[in-house]
């Protein structure tokens, strides 16, 4: 107890605290935005960071500079407006993460001290990609490739089952794989989630992480495809109420976790069984 009010002191306790508040911060305006798949994604990402920052908070560095502590307050000052306004933006939510932190790093450690953030940095600079890696797999246009998979599961599984662009036509019922459920939210959850591995485990070669990296997005592609034609025999089966349940209830939702669940086993059987397949984490 006598060593609390020197603790409350130290600049890694305001490190800490203030990434709890500005991840309540964003928590609250995503909550409110109603954007369920971002809030869970955020979730993770701000435990992740909060993880990796209690984890070498005896060996950060703080030294800060007149200069980086200028642009650290503006970036902060800005994002605190901004967020005054209650904006529902996806795009500013999936930007501000990346912003606070930026700012808190340059207050804390300087521009020189921002290696120690970087995979942080990392993290919430995925987060505000987002937008940007939707936009690229809505140009290759993912809806009518997944409607290709769909139909080729379809016949494997052998039902008989016609494809025109993103109509799937079975002999009692059709169904057309619209933009949402082209598989981009899975896929770039999976990429999310893969990055995360990477980050918590790293492994020891280039080779390796590509494989992992292509492996977990595959699978979110993949599972998302067999969640369509699943959706196409219950259309054609007239299977009205299953179908609105697979489609947008905890059915989609049961998806997701499956890919989760089946690249942690990939994971853990490729990876982390074998130890010599990990590089020391050398951190900074």
């Amino acid at each position: 107890m006598m060593d609390l009010p020197v603790r409350l002191q130290e600049p890694k306790f305001w490190l800490l605290s203030s990434v709890a508040a500005f991840a309540a911060l964003h928590l609250t305006l995503v909550n409110r935005a109603g954007n369920s798949e971002l809030l869970t994604t955020s979730v993770l990402f701000w435990a992740v960071a909060a993880s990796l920052i209690w984890d070498q908070r005896q060996s950060l560095i703080f030294q800060g500079s007149l200069g980086a502590s200028a642009i650290g307050a503006g970036l902060l000052g800005l994002t605190l407006s901004r967020s005054a306004e209650l904006p529902d933006a996806t795009t500013f939510l999936h930007l501000l993460p990346f912003v606070c932190f930026l700012g808190l790093a340059l207050l804390a450690s300087g521009f020189q001290g921002l290696r120690q953030y970087w995979k942080e940095l990392l993290i919430f600079g995925l987060l505000a990609c987002h937008p940007f890696l939707e936009m690229a797999l809505q140009v290759i246009n993912l809806s009518n490739l997944t409607a290709m998979t769909a139909a080729f599961l379809l016949k494997y599984m052998g039902f008989i089952v016609d494809r025109e662009g993103t109509f799937l036509n079975m002999p009692t019922g059709r169904v057309e794989v619209y933009a949402a459920c082209s598989g981009i939210q899975s896929t770039l959850q999976m990429l999310n989630i893969s990055t995360l591995f990477l980050i918590m485990f790293p492994l020891r070669t280039p080779c390796q992480r590509v494989f992992c990296l292509s492996v977990g997005v595959l699978l979110g592609y993949f599972v998302n495809a067999l969640r369509v034609a699943l959706m196409a025999i219950l259309v054609a089966f007239s299977n009205r109420y299953a179908f609105e349940y697979w489609h947008g209830g905890d059915g989609s939702l049961i998806f997701s976790a499956l890919a989760v669940l089946v690249f942690g086993g990939f994971c853990w059987l490729t990876f982390l069984r074998h130890p010599t397949n990990q590089t020391p984490d050398l951190g900074g």
